[in-house]
């Protein structure tokens, strides 16, 4: 699909290498004719950086987003773009067409697998219908090329579209409050599903090579790009110039697709929850934090039933010092006995049980010991009758023993 002008990048020796390892059914990496070079996937600090690497092949991704005006014809679609760069830093020859065509095309082969196909839910990034809509734009830049320039801006496009999340917002009539990371944990964007690019180089000898290199795509008469997803509908079919390519030969294209859409799938997926659990250990990411935290109606609930717990233990409190109260009360109102816990008696002050008699407290805290035939307010009894105005004082002063003893 996307094939820089290397005529002045390879010499004839090498063109001509390739076409004759090609006869034996190899290529010069080694690799078969279906099969794709290491992918590596990597994620920066911040949600929404990637970086992917096929072979040789290396691109930086990042996503930003804002909120802006909706277009005029779309009030209620957000917006996707994309961007496609060359560093300098690649071959100053592949460098100097960074200006190019190929990258113009690099860019619309990426409009039609997220925007036409409907990938990503761009319905989804309005907030306000006419007024304001979220603004996705995904930078990519080739830090190091070699070959294959629309399966890798098609990775690290999803790479970094599934990593990114964005602030959410709260809105209030026709205003929009977009809240930092730290008020709420961020979005993820709303991706219905995940379409893989795959590319087939046309070789002269009507062989299709996956995946092809930069040496490679140089001797090539043409490249087939198609986007498959992980429901095995085929999204984009992209072919650009070179030789007619057979129908016979796209449907053989179409199934080895499919069957690489897996591995790389798993390989993204893969990547995406190792960092998630990388970044919830060590917290690098600035949404990290929030993955944590209660949401609000979660902590409502927890602090009411905390204030519950609370009121019941002071209603506790309350009750045990109330009963503690009464029972002090009743105390002070009735002589203790020998059998009342509160009470300390010797062991052997203690008469048997068949004539225990009753005991009070005097003020040296001995025990006086009454008969039970010499127990006051009997009838009959002289010597008790004679001295009643005094015991009667005595029995007023015990009480009044008593409730010192239990103050002190």
């Amino acid at each position: 699909m996307v094939k820089f002008e290397t005529s002045e990048i390879f010499s004839k020796n090498q063109k001509d290498f390739v076409h004759q390892i090609l006869e034996e059914n190899t290529r010069v990496d080694g690799r078969t004719f279906t099969q794709y070079r290491r992918l590596t996937i990597g994620f920066g600090r911040v949600s929404g950086q990637s970086d992917v690497s096929l072979g040789k092949t290396r691109v930086l991704g990042s996503v930003k987003c804002r909120a802006v005006e909706p277009s005029s014809f779309r009030p209620k679609e957000g917006f996707l773009d994309f961007s496609v760069t060359v560093s300098p830093s690649c071959d100053p020859l592949v460098a100097d067409k960074r200006r190019g065509t190929e990258l113009d095309e690099a860019r619309r082969l990426l409009d039609r697998v997220f925007k036409t196909s409907k990938a990503v839910d761009v319905e989804s990034l309005c907030l306000i219908p006419g007024k304001k809509v979220w603004s996705i734009k995904v930078d990519l830049n080739f830090i190091d090329f070699d070959g294959n320039l629309a399966d890798a801006a098609a990775i690290t496009s999803l790479t970094s579209l599934l990593h990114f999340r964005r602030p959410d917002v709260t809105i209030k009539g026709d205003q929009v409050v977009i809240h930092s990371a730290d008020e709420r944990e961020p979005v993820p964007l709303n991706i219905q599903h995940v379409p893989i690019v795959v590319t087939f180089a046309i070789m002269p000898n009507g062989t299709l090579l996956a995946d092809p290199t930069l040496l490679e795509s140089a001797v090539s008469t043409g490249d087939l790009s198609v986007a498959i997803n992980t429901l095995n509908q085929v999204c984009v079919v992209n072919k650009i110039a070179g030789r007619a390519i057979p129908s016979g030969k796209i449907l053989d294209c179409l199934k080895i697709a499919n069957f690489k859409v897996d591995y790389i799938v798993t390989r993204i997926t893969e990547a995406v929850a190792a960092d998630a659990i990388k970044r919830k250990k060590e917290g690098l990411a600035e949404f990290s934090w929030a993955k944590d935290r209660q949401s609000v109606g979660e902590m409502e609930a927890i602090a009411k039933g905390v204030k519950k717990a609370m009121d019941r233990a002071e209603q506790t409190n309350d009750d045990e010092q109330d009963n503690k109260g009464k029972q002090s009360k009743r105390k002070r109102g009735k002589s203790l006995s020998p059998d009342d816990p509160d009470v300390q008696v010797p062991l052997e002050a203690l008469p048997s049980k068949k004539t225990r008699p009753e005991v009070t407290l005097q003020a040296e805290a001995k025990l006086t010991l009454l008969v039970p035939d010499q127990q006051p307010g009997k009838k009959g009894d002289t010597k008790q009758a004679a001295s009643g105005e005094t015991e009667e004082v005595e029995e007023v002063e015990e009480v009044e023993e008593v409730e010192e003893i239990e103050e002190v």
